[in-house]
């Protein structure tokens, strides 16, 4: 079984010089290849046996490039992304009116021409260990092992699966009872039975949270309203949907 070393896992890309781009101060008019860790991956197959693969990038901050005046951009955006080999779903995650600059993050585009080059960088732990049960996990956790869950969610038909992957960054363990709970991200969340019409623009930021293997809770990120008095004075952009699925999780530890 190859687990991915998400420590050790990249995607990297050398961009094209925007010539256009008025902003002030400004980038440096250069080329900039950056290299960034993945998060979570998710392969997505139906009954055709076809596979597709996505992954998702993690998060940064907005900044002008090579300056020595200033660095950061204000006001200061997040960027996240999911991309495949061929969609690139990627852009700054902001306050107020997502149709304004930064509401970009769901806007599904082709790789092809627009980046001088692209590529996925992937290594694989030399040797895991799936874990068969909670005690199992729950010794894992003590030993301080990296973990790796793959969880598994499918269409209401059964005709879709996405089997996703990521790394278990918080993990709560109830040693006396040999007990685990799971919340963490962000990773991929794939809604099979949202209405969009794409599939990469059915794949959500999101956390998970369970304590069993048959059933999780998704928290999904979207824009979220901002009340006061009862009343809605604007939106911003946060993890606030809830999703309470099966699955079918499997964990494993790297042998480090």
């Amino acid at each position: 079984m190859k687990i991915t070393d998400y420590g050790n896992s990249y995607v990297t890309w050398t961009g094209n010089v925007v010539k256009d781009d008025t902003r002030v101060p400004g980038h440096m008019p250069w080329a900039n290849t950056v290299r960034i860790l993945l998060d979570s991956r998710c392969w997505i197959s139906d009954e055709s046996g076809d596979v597709r693969e996505y992954n998702m990038l993690s998060p940064c901050r907005t900044e002008w490039m090579y300056r020595s005046d200033v660095l950061w951009q204000e006001p200061n955006y997040e960027f996240a992304g999911i991309y495949s080999d061929t969609e690139w779903m990627a852009g700054h995650i902001r306050a107020g009116d997502v149709n304004e600059f930064g509401g970009d993050w769901r806007v599904a585009q082709p790789i092809e021409g627009r980046f001088k080059e692209l590529k996925t960088v992937v290594r694989h732990y030399p040797k895991v260990q799936k874990l068969e049960n909670d005690r199992q996990v729950v010794e894992a956790t003590q030993d301080y092992l990296p973990i790796i869950a793959r969880t598994d969610v499918w269409s209401d038909d059964g005709k879709t699966r996405a089997t996703v992957e990521y790394p278990v960054k918080t993990m709560n363990v109830q040693i006396e009872r040999g007990r685990m709970q799971v919340d963490t991200g962000p990773l991929i969340y794939p809604d099979f039975q949202g209405d969009e019409e794409s599939e990469i623009r059915k794949l959500h930021f999101a956390y998970v949270c369970y304590n069993t293997d048959d059933v999780a809770e998704f928290v999904l990120r979207r824009p979220t309203p901002v009340t006061s008095g009862g009343r809605e004075t604007g939106t911003y952009i946060d993890y606030s949907d809830i999703r309470r699925v099966p699955i079918q999780n499997t964990f494993y530890a790297a042998m480090i």
